[in-house]
């Protein structure tokens, strides 16, 4: 058999598949009601919080209670309970960490419900204002937990905070540069 000496015809370049446009799984107005509902639900939650201070904490009005004191026996007081601002932010610390607990808790199952056995239902968007809405308690109450800690431990405060805030830009540089590598398609190591 002969050998062909012509020329062959260089390879034809790398070239991707061009890629098809996503459908859209979500309406504009859709997504307009659930950024409404997600809002109503987080002033909802923030009055609630106000009005369970109110009605549970049994320090709410500890700016208005005195000790009085007995004019024939001035070593001795009448029974009140008196209490101060530390007992007040304590109490309501438990009564708003009594709510969020149950709430987060909720919103994940929500989520996680809607997400992983419902694959195709129309219903899965409203999981989204929920579990937000919950992600918001849950930071406000980390928020007054901080104001607390700094308030009353001031160097143990300090340590809380910024032990949180390392754990979070750790878990964001992690999430940039996944997002990153995802983007410009560098695959990932194998471990």
């Amino acid at each position: 058999m002969e050998e062909n000496i012509l020329p062959k015809a260089p390879p034809t370049p790398f070239m991707p598949a061009p890629q098809k446009k996503k459908a859209k799984r979500v309406s504009g107005i859709a997504i307009f009601i659930v950024a409404l509902l997600t809002i109503v639900l987080i002033i909802l939650g923030e009055r609630f919080f106000i009005d369970l201070n109110t009605w549970f904490n049994p320090a709410n009005n500890y700016k208005h209670q005195t000790i009085y004191y007995d004019e024939y026996y001035p070593n001795t007081s009448t029974h009140t309970t008196v209490y101060d601002k530390g007992d007040y932010e304590i109490y309501r610390l438990l009564v708003h960490t009594a709510f969020v607990i149950p709430l987060l808790l909720g919103g994940f199952l929500l989520y996680f419900w809607m997400y992983y056995h419902h694959k195709d239902d129309h219903k899965k968007i409203i999981a989204w204002p929920y579990f937000i809405f919950s992600l918001w308690m849950t930071i406000h109450l980390i928020g007054e937990a901080l104001y607390f800690f700094i308030d009353k431990y001031e160097k143990l405060g300090i340590y809380i905070v910024l032990i949180i805030l390392a754990t979070v830009l750790t878990f964001l540089a992690i999430y940039a540069q996944r997002k990153w590598q995802e983007k410009h398609l560098i695959e990932q190591p194998h471990e």
